[in-house]
């Protein structure tokens, strides 16, 4: 059994730590009410951490600390100047705005002298993480973008009004002011349309839309006006003139036998996935294959189908590995297509063959009839 602690011991300690006990000694884990000789403060530290060395007055600590950390002006002003900035104020602490001049860009900065200590930098014009605002401005401009409101970060989207178009977006400062040879705002790029004027394609081509507009990329569930099915094409499609696929002329009727073809074209260096009626040997121009034939494409292989709408299911599931999986683009413009169209289901004839295609297909087609 550890022997007792004798408490005139255990009082000349506190006092040798500069604390005068005002109770009687309770025991070396508990509180122990004093008061400190340096500041006069009522205190309860436990004996046991005074007889370690730690604790104690905690005001006094405190101000001891500061005191380690403070650093003379002279000190101060040598390791802001050693930095490019020269104070214009005397030095209050570390951990204030401490008003300077930037030797470097000449603007007036606030730093935290203690981030200086650490290695950071303190002007945060030349650091980029500030912009002047009229410089912005100048940059956007150039970019084609005229601003409506204040600068305020190169994060925020920024109120700007598109010098091609006309309409008013809202662009970052950020990426606009890296991009390169900008041709407008995301409105006069093909692939984004407002809302308003995508309806009204919409409503042209005889579609009613179903649902909001989302990109025009997108399919988007629609009514046709003329023969009352729902279809889903995307904007861009019906931009290139394909519409409804039950009634345009080079659509797909749902209902009879159809076929699902692989064809390619050596001139072209192109290969093509699409699917078409079988049609009355009486009626072979409204072939879409024909069509094709006519072109100079050649037939690599072609899958029968009971309907237009089980040939249709099929089309759009190898689709969606090749442009979703694989990410291929489509390969042909409508320039290079203009007579027959189509070239939305077009790829690269060197990024994948014609071997690869058919296996994607009949992969498919196994998997649905599963």
């Amino acid at each position: 059994m550890p022997k007792k602690l004798d408490p005139k011991v255990a009082e000349a300690v506190m006092l040798k730590a500069g604390l005068k006990p005002l109770e009687p000694y309770p025991a070396s884990y508990k509180p122990w009410k004093c008061e400190c000789l340096v500041c006069g403060d009522i205190v309860f530290p436990p004996f046991k951490q005074i007889a370690r060395g730690i604790g104690g007055c905690r005001t006094c600590r405190y101000v001891k600390s500061g005191k380690s950390n403070s650093n003379s002006e002279d000190e101060a002003v040598a390791l802001m100047l050693k930095n490019n900035l020269k104070p214009l104020e005397p030095y209050q602490n570390k951990d204030k705005p401490w008003k300077s001049l930037c030797l470097i860009c000449n603007k007036t900065v606030s730093p935290l002298f203690g981030n200086i200590k650490r290695g950071q930098a303190g002007c945060r014009w030349c650091t980029r993480k500030f912009l002047d605002p009229e410089e912005a401005v100048e940059v956007m401009r150039k970019q084609g973008y005229e601003p409506l409101t204040k600068y305020v970060n190169d994060r925020t989207p920024w109120k700007c009004k598109c010098m091609k178009c006309g309409k008013v977006c809202y662009p970052t400062y950020a990426p606009t002011s890296r991009a390169n040879n900008i041709t407008g705002c995301q409105y006069c790029n093909s692939h984004y349309v407002d809302e308003k004027d995508a309806i009204k394609v919409m409503l042209k081509a005889k579609l009613k839309p179903l649902e909001p507009y989302k990109n025009a990329r997108t399919p988007w569930k629609c009514r046709c006006l003329k023969c009352k099915n729902i279809v889903t094409p995307t904007y861009d499609n019906v931009q290139g003139e394909s519409g409804c696929q039950y009634c345009s002329p080079l659509g797909i009727n749902m209902n009879i036998p159809s076929y699902l073809y692989l064809i390619t074209h050596d001139e072209l260096n192109s290969h093509k996935i699409g699917i078409g009626n079988v049609r009355s040997i009486k009626r072979t121009w409204e072939d879409r294959l024909g069509s094709f034939r006519r072109e100079g494409w050649q037939t690599y292989k072609v899958w029968q189908f009971k309907t237009g709408g089980e040939a249709l299911k099929i089309e759009k599931a190898v689709f969606k590995v090749i442009r979703k999986d694989l990410k291929l683009p489509i390969h042909l413009s409508k320039e290079q297509m203009k007579k027959t169209e189509g070239q939305s289901e077009t790829v690269d004839a060197d990024s994948i063959s014609l071997l690869q295609l058919e296996k994607i297909i009949k992969k498919v087609i196994k998997g649905l009839q599963e």
